[in-house]
């Protein structure tokens, strides 16, 4: 067997292990494109996002995420690589920063990157790309494992804001070229952290970003403003689920609870609740495809709300938007735009 180091050194790494299944053609055909039937989202608390198939196994370590569709996959990467393995793919990401690897340019990294991986690989080809407008290097290599197993990959490596990051995709055999369609849509889907910005004036750091995070549970799915967080809120009564979405400013947020219908229509819930909020006017509206009612209401003289229900599988969805009311034009537009991607599972 060929002793194959693993190639690369950084202290934060995502592992995306993949496909159990072999997709085998013969030699003068491309190799059909493993299926995916679904994609979720990975952030980190830095704020890097990547797309990959959902239900796979996600393994969330101190410096490592790792993803696999099974632990056997897992297995066939290592290290050492398993000699008879003849399918799966792993797809890895991570940064560095340039302190951290006494470096301050691309090139450098790129070089020391591509030192590491002829160590225990064939270096192929290298050449350049561009990722979210940056400037991105690839260097391509495979390793023989045995008469029957080939790795085959590639590294994309940039720089950002004082950090460099990687996306390392490998692959045995003929999965490397049949999984190369899915892992151009996870390039496209890699969102870098944003860079911290200096302002002069308090209330422009906590207006909305333009920019979107994702959260998803087994109760909602929802984008939010990048620049905001997603904190669980302790359930009271009969709630089942609740989190709350807030940025800088205390007294603008979202907050989501979901509780029992109990059999009860929208109107039937609206009517029940409507009462607790004095309601300065109503109004019909739609969530992901489902009736809802909302009301408008001031908490105080320079706080206003927006209170959305809706019902579905027997649970009431409520989602409540409070702003600011001399910045309502920067905060409602934007939970209303948040609302609106709402998906409720």
């Amino acid at each position: 067997m060929t002793q194959r180091l693993k190639t690369f050194v950084a202290p934060l790494l995502v592992s995306l292990l993949f496909l159990g299944s072999s997709f085998f053609v013969a030699s003068c055909s491309k190799p059909a494109p493993p299926e995916v039937k679904g994609w979720a989202f990975y952030q980190d608390s830095y704020g890097m996002e990547f797309q990959y198939p959902k239900d796979w196994q996600v393994i969330d370590e101190a410096s490592t995420i790792r993803i696999y569709p099974s632990p056997e996959v897992a297995q066939r990467f290592g290290p050492p690589p398993q000699e008879d393995a003849t399918a799966g793919v792993e797809i890895r990401f991570g940064s560095e920063k340039f302190k951290a690897v006494n470096m301050g340019t691309l090139a450098a990294y790129k070089e020391a990157a591509v030192a590491k991986i002829k160590e225990a690989n064939t270096l192929d080809k290298e050449w350049q790309m561009t990722v979210k407008n940056l400037p991105a290097e690839v260097i391509s290599y495979h390793a023989k494992i045995s008469s029957r197993t080939t790795i085959y990959g590639k590294r994309i490596v940039l720089a950002h804001d004082s950090a460099f990051y990687f996306m390392n995709f490998e692959a045995f055999n003929t999965d490397y070229e049949g999984f190369q369609p899915y892992v151009d849509s996870i390039i496209a889907s890699w969102k870098l952290p944003k860079p911290k910005e200096n302002y002069k004036d308090p209330n422009a750091a906590s207006k909305p970003s333009a920019e979107v995070s994702r959260y998803q549970s087994d109760v909602i799915e929802i984008q939010y403003p990048d620049n905001f967080e997603c904190k669980p809120v302790p359930k009271k009564g009969k709630t089942e689920f609740a989190v709350n979405i807030e940025g800088l400013r205390q007294d603008c947020n979202i907050t989501i609870d979901v509780f029992p219908a109990e059999k009860l229509s929208v109107d039937k819930v609206f009517d029940q609740n409507k009462g607790k909020f004095n309601p300065k006017s109503t109004g019909d509206a739609k969530i992901d495809g489902n009736a809802a009612k909302f009301l408008v209401t001031s908490v105080n003289p320079t706080i206003d709300r927006k209170v959305f229900f809706t019902v579905k599988n027997d649970k009431v969805y409520r989602v409540i938007l409070t702003w600011f009311k001399p910045m309502a034009a920067d905060f409602q537009p934007a939970f209303e735009k948040a609302v609106g991607t709402l998906k409720l599972k």
